[in-house]
C-alpha cells in the first residue's frame, strides 16, 4: 500500500511537472519572486492576481518580440497582466548568467533609428492625447530625442519618465521595463534597454506564497515576506496535511455506513443475523435479542 501511494504521488507530480514544461516551453517552468517591486500598494500586503514577495511564477518562452505586449501597447488594445496593461518579463541583467534574472513589466519598446542617435515607438501613434509627452518639441513618434514621459501609469498613477539621452551610446533596439512598486524605469541610471536576447520569458500564472519556503531556506529574501502570504502559506500547509486524513475518514466513515445498510437489509429479509444481535452468550446459549 505504501508503495502503491508512494507511486501515485510520484506519478501526479511528475504529470504536473511536464503540464508546466509543456506550457512553458523551457525548464524550470518557475522563478521565485524575492522581492516587494512587483507589489501593488505601500501596506506590504500580498493580494492573489499580483506578483508578491514569495510568489512562484510560471515563464512562458517567448520567440520573438511580437509575443511581448508592452505597456503602451497593452493601454491600446487592452491587454492586461497582473493588474496592469502589458507583459511581465523575466530578464538577465546586461545579458549577464551570473545574476539573479529581473522579473518587472515591459513599458515600451524602443526601435532603434538607422541614424543611432533616436529611437521610434510605434505605439505611441494610438496613445491618447496628453498620455504622453517629450522633453524636446520637435520630436515624434517615430523620431525621439528628448526625455519621453508617460502618464499615469500603475495602481499609483505616476508618470514613467524615459530619459533617452541618458541611455548609452549608440542607441540600441530593447525594452524599458519597470517593477510595479518602484517609482523609476530599471535603466533610470543609464545603460542599454533590455535587448529581446536577454529575454528569459514571460511571467504567465502563479503560485502563491509557496516560494517563501525557498527563500527562507536559502537566505534570499530580498524585502519582509508579507504578513498574509505568511498566515496563508501555513494555513495551506496544515490544509494540506490535514486534507488527507479528513478524506481517509470520511470514506472509512462512509464503507461502515454503507456495510451497516447491508447488514440492515439482509437482516429484514431474513438472510443474516438481526441488525442488534449480540451472538452467542458466555454458555453457549442463543444470542440476546
Amino acid at each position: 500500500m505504501f508503495f502503491r501511494d508512494a507511486g501515485v504521488a510520484a506519478l501526479i507530480v511528475a504529470s504536473v511537472l511536464l503540464t508546466m514544461y509543456a506550457f512553458a516551453g523551457q525548464w524550470p517552468p518557475l522563478v521565485v519572486v524575492e522581492s516587494e517591486s512587483m507589489m501593488h500598494g505601500d501596506d506590504n500586503m500580498s493580494h492573489l492576481g499580483i506578483i508578491d514577495t514569495g510568489d512562484l511564477v510560471l515563464v512562458q518562452k517567448v520567440e520573438s518580440t511580437k509575443d511581448i505586449v508592452t505597456y503602451v501597447e497593452g493601454y491600446v488594445d487592452g491587454h492586461r497582466t497582473y493588474g496592469d496593461y502589458g507583459d511581465v518579463v523575466i530578464y538577465k541583467v546586461n545579458g549577464q548568467t551570473v545574476r539573479t534574472p529581473i522579473i518587472h513589466r515591459a513599458m515600451v519598446y524602443l526601435e532603434a533609428n538607422a541614424d543611432g542617435s533616436s529611437y521610434r515607438v510605434s505605439a505611441l501613434r494610438e496613445l491618447p492625447a496628453g498620455k504622453w509627452s517629450s522633453s524636446n518639441s520637435a520630436d515624434t513618434w517615430d523620431h525621439l530625442t528628448g526625455v519621453l514621459t508617460i502618464y499615469n501609469v500603475g495602481y499609483d498613477h505616476l508618470p514613467v519618465v524615459i530619459d533617452i539621452p541618458h541611455l548609452s551610446m549608440p542607441y540600441v533596439s530593447g525594452y524599458i521595463t519597470k517593477g510595479d512598486h518602484n517609482t523609476i524605469i530599471d535603466q533610470f541610471s543609464g545603460g542599454s534597454p533590455v535587448k529581446f536576447s536577454w529575454v528569459v520569458g514571460k511571467a504567465r500564472g502563479e503560485i502563491p506564497w509557496f516560494g517563501l519556503l525557498k527563500l527562507w531556506s536559502t537566505g534570499t529574501l530580498g524585502s519582509p515576506a508579507p504578513e498574509n502570504s505568511v498566515e496563508y502559506l501555513y494555513a495551506s500547509i496544515g490544509l494540506i496535511i490535514v486534507a488527507p486524513i479528513l478524506i481517509d475518514l470520511g470514506m472509512t466513515y462512509k464503507e461502515k455506513r454503507e456495510s451497516r445498510k447491508k447488514r440492515i437489509v439482509a437482516s429484514a429479509k431474513g438472510e443474516g443475523p438481526p441488525e442488534n444481535s449480540e451472538g452467542p452468550d458466555k454458555d453457549g446459549g442463543r444470542g440476546r435479542l
